[in-house]
């Protein structure tokens, strides 16, 4: 049986920083003003006609093109807002799962301390069990060759005895340390794991909230 120094040393190394990272918090950025690109006007403001009747036009024309442009904002502000609340919602709901995922590393961490202070106890055990054994068996060959048959026959029992309870001392001291190392190797760097792709995906939330929509940029709108 390996020593349970190898598992209690790396045992702080399986629980790092990112714990504490599942209560960061990220705020909102706040709502993005819109401006709609419209070259048109900017072609009309350069042919504003010579004539009365092409001044009227003109006018009617930017009015048209303004109202259409205030209407295009209002649509597109309700649609940015609509999706931006949503994905604050999904930013709240990966945050909560980071925290929650922190709850099962520090729940593992304390699983982790009680079953090596058990590990420890049955191993101890173990290594009592193999003395008692080892001491009824030089009891047993240190007889007298004079000793009776109730004699002899009552240390071959405490040997038979003594064996038995060793075997299952080392027995359940195996058992116990391959829970221990399975819970320290597999367990914990999977929920690590784990917790480490949750972060990353509210980090991802995170920065969408704050930066620029991809929608607007890619359409050259400007946000203010």
């Amino acid at each position: 049986m390996n020593s349970i120094a190898g598992v209690s040393a790396t045992r702080r190394s399986q629980f790092g920083a990112a714990v504490t990272a599942a209560d960061e918090v990220t705020a909102p950025a706040p709502e993005a003003k819109v401006s709609v690109p419209d070259s048109t006007i900017a072609v009309l403001t350069e042919l504003q006609g010579y004539t009365p009747a092409d001044r009227a036009e003109w006018n009617e024309l930017v009015t048209q093109r303004h109202t259409l442009n205030q209407k295009t904002i209002a649509y597109i502000t309700r649609q940015l807002a609509a999706r931006h609340a949503d994905l604050e919602e999904k930013h709240e709901t990966a945050k909560a799962a980071v925290v929650e995922q922190g709850k099962v590393l520090r729940g593992l961490e304390k699983t982790l301390v009680e079953d090596t202070a058990d590990w420890i106890r049955v191993d101890n055990a173990r290594r009592l069990a193999q003395l008692c054994a080892h001491d009824a068996d030089v009891e047993s060959k240190s007889l007298s060759r004079f000793a009776s048959k109730k004699q002899i026959a009552e240390a071959e029992k405490r040997v038979i005895e003594a064996n038995a309870k060793m075997q299952a001392a080392e027995s359940k001291a195996a058992e116990q340390g391959q829970h221990l190392n399975y819970l320290k190797t597999v367990t914990v760097p999977a929920e690590q794991k784990k917790l480490t792709a949750l972060i990353e995906a509210e980090m991802e939330l995170a920065a969408q909230l704050e930066g620029r929509d991809p929608v607007l940029a890619k359409f050259g709108f400007q946000q203010h």
